[in-house]
């Protein structure tokens, strides 16, 4: 096989195992010089989705498909790109309703006068409602002025600031973070519990602010809520504005929409009326199910429908089994019976269904996959050891299976 072309992939994917299917709903699918490119936007979807699909490729297709981030998936606008910068956001893109009109008005008027006007501003709430879009097009609009722009993750930033100082290298880090003109931190979370990170961050945060340069923070919670972040940091996080994003219904349907025609489908009464009930107020999570739809027609989204309503009978089968409610496992309870409760639902979730684990973390009523990851690892480990966990945790998925 010479070339490979979309339909070639779907169909090879298709004959390995249907379950691959969902997984390309999480990536932008391009068809480039003879290779398949899927796009993400984010490292976590690239490392957890991209593996695993690259892992069935057989010998024929190693090498035509390639798993990308969206600023190395960009084509013709390495010169729009400044450190870490996609140029496929901006305000004009940018759905505005009355969810987020303040987040929007605030990040233009941060935009057009740097260091001068809400420095820094925090930008905080749920995942997929926009505040990367925000700080991206905050970022693109300094960069078209001529200004010096870094975009990071705060889990980047971390792993950039440990190997510059493996390599000796602090110094030049240190530099040229402080002597950028705009600098946008997304995932400001996970700054939690990185005693060395914090006190990098601090110190740069401090010469940058006194010299009128512009910081902007995103995070999923309010600045008051980080755990394991220093006081000193927070009050520096709360000395310019926090606001808050959201998705109301009006502006989510307009986002629908705007989707649907960005990925040239038409717009069909039918169709937004199911994206409205099959999807959560997440724009990835939006998008993602527009992509399938594309991928694989109107059927993706009743298979989606299916699998919501299948992690509710597990978490439901589970609570019950357990005597608990279905809120104790979707909430923060942490009494011992709830807290294994809720793993090993987590678990039966994974067993039981081809649903992702972020829509078994949005299911769960988790933030973050990543304790979906955790408390599968945990079930797993201790089933090893515990007979007795191992049987409890074998009879019910059998007995929820047969009822799904």
């Amino acid at each position: 096989m010479e070339k490979l072309n979309i339909k070639g992939f779907l169909t090879y994917l298709e004959r390995v195992d249907r379950s691959l299917l969902s997984l390309l709903s999480h990536f932008r699918v391009e068809e480039r010089n003879g290779k398949i490119l899927l796009i993400t936007e984010d490292r976590r979807v690239k490392e957890e989705y991209g593996e695993k699909l690259l892992g069935c490729l057989g010998n024929g297709l190693m090498g035509k498909v390639e798993i990308l981030l969206e600023e190395e998936g960009e084509e013709g606008q390495g010169e729009n790109l400044v450190e870490g910068l996609s140029g496929r956001f901006s305000f004009d893109s940018f759905v505005v309703g009355e969810g987020n009109r303040l987040d929007s008005e605030v990040a233009r008027e941060v935009a057009e006068n740097p260091g001068r006007v809400y420095n820094p501003l925090f930008i905080y709430g749920s995942v997929g409602l926009g505040k990367t879009h925000l700080l991206q097009a905050i970022g693109n609009f300094c960069a078209s002025k001529g200004m010096s722009v870094i975009y990071r993750s705060a889990t980047d930033f971390s792993e950039e600031m440990v190997e510059a100082i493996k390599s000796g290298k602090i110094k030049g880090f240190r530099d040229r973070y402080r002597s950028v003109d705009l600098l946008l931190l997304d995932d400001v979370q996970f700054l939690s519990g990185k005693e060395r990170t914090q006190v990098e961050f601090f110190n740069i945060f401090n010469h940058m602010f006194l010299n009128e340069r512009q910081i902007v923070l995103a995070s999923d919670r309010h600045p008051r809520e980080l755990r394991d972040v220093s006081d000193r940091l927070i009050s520096r996080f709360e000395g310019g504005v926090v606001v808050e994003i959201c998705l109301d219904e009006v502006t989510k349907l307009e986002i629908i929409k705007r989707k649907l025609q960005e990925l040239k489908l038409e717009v069909q009464d039918r169709i937004v009326e199911l994206l409205m009930e099959q999807t959560s107020n997440n724009v990835r999570d939006i998008e993602g199910t527009i992509r399938g739809i594309k991928l694989k027609g109107v059927s993706h989204i009743k298979e989606k429908g299916k699998r919501t309503n299948d992690l509710e009978k597990v978490i439901l089968y589970t609570a019950v089994h357990f005597g608990l409610k279905p809120e104790d496992l979707l909430g923060n309870k942490r009494s011992r019976k709830a807290s294994r409760a809720r793993q090993i639902a987590m678990y039966l979730c994974r067993r039981l269904t081809d649903a992702s684990l972020i829509e078994i973390a949005r299911a769960m009523g988790r933030k973050d996959h990543s304790t979906v990851i955790h408390g599968i690892k945990r079930i797993e480990e201790e089933m090893k050891r515990d007979r007795k966990l191992s049987h409890i945790v074998s009879f019910l998925e059998k007995h929820i299976g047969d009822r799904l």
